[in-house]
């Protein structure tokens, strides 16, 4: 991920906490994003797809 889409989601994050959203899923994203952890959504697609080859 680039500056460019860090700082997006920086901006995501900034936005979701004024508006008091801190309970969806862009929220809990862009937190994780913003704090170098791994994006959430990608590490669930990741595990689904295993799930899919492993029952295949």
């Amino acid at each position: 991920m680039d500056q460019v889409e860090r700082d997006n989601w920086q901006r995501v994050l900034e936005a979701l906490e004024a508006a008091g959203d801190r309970e969806s899923g862009f929220y809990l994203r862009a937190q994780a994003i913003c704090n170098g952890e791994p994006d959430p959504l990608l590490e669930q697609e990741q595990k689904d797809q295993e799930q899919r080859e492993q029952g295949a």
